[in-house]
Order: structure tokens, then C-alpha cells, then sequence
């Protein structure tokens, strides 16, 4: 059984750790709301906010979520929770990656576009 993954920064298409993909089908560009983006080093992270994150989605096996798991260091630096993502006039429930640390001193990403 496949899971949907919403991504937004470094997993998607032609960023630095999208090759854990490669073999994920891509269903589409879309946005959460009620979430902000920030840059932590060279990688964003996405916290409870008021404003629209874009990223893209796709389609896992239990094994590539598993991988993205240990990137993510799921449990410790981000938490993966179900959340609604828009794409076009749809709206599917996806896996995405929230981050667990502070926001204090880093720089947001206005935009929500990494």
C-alpha cells in the first residue's frame, strides 16, 4: 500500500535529496495552509503559522517512507503528521514533515516556496 508524502524543500524535484523519489510517482504540485516556512541551514523547515507552504506530492511505498523517515530524523527534529494538501480543486490528506525545534532566530521564507 502506497502512502502520499507532501514535500517542500530539499525531496522535491531537482533539489539536493530528491533522488529518495526517483521510484515515488509524482501526483502534483500543491499548498497546506496554516503553516509558515523557515530556513534552518540549507534546508527549510515548515511550523504552525498563518500562511500557505507549496511543495509537491507523491505516492511511497512503505519502505521509501521509511528512508524519508530517517532524513527527516522523524520523531527528533520533525514530526510526521497528516495534514490536507490543495492541489488544484482537490484536496488529499498526505504525510508531511513538521519541524520540532525553534523558530526564534531564523529567517522566514515569506514566500512559503523554497
Amino acid at each position: 500500500m502506497e502512502d502520499l508524502v507532501f514535500v517542500y524543500g530539499t525531496l522535491k524535484k531537482g533539489k539536493r535529496l530528491h533522488h529518495y523519489l526517483e521510484k515515488s510517482y509524482f501526483i502534483g504540485e500543491g499548498y497546506i495552509e496554516g503553516y509558515e516556512m523557515y530556513m534552518v541551514d540549507w534546508y527549510p523547515a515548515v511550523v504552525k503559522g498563518n500562511g500557505k507552504v507549496y511543495g509537491e506530492v507523491y505516492a511511497v511505498d512503505q519502505e521509501t517512507l521509511n528512508v524519508l523517515d530517517r532524513i527527516e530524523d522523524e520523531g527528533r527534529l520533525y514530526k510526521r503528521i497528516k495534514e490536507n494538501v490543495k492541489i488544484g480543486d482537490k484536496t488529499v490528506n498526505c504525510w508531511v514533515y513538521i519541524y520540532q525545534g525553534s523558530t526564534k532566530n531564523l529567517k522566514k521564507i515569506k514566500s512559503g516556496r523554497f
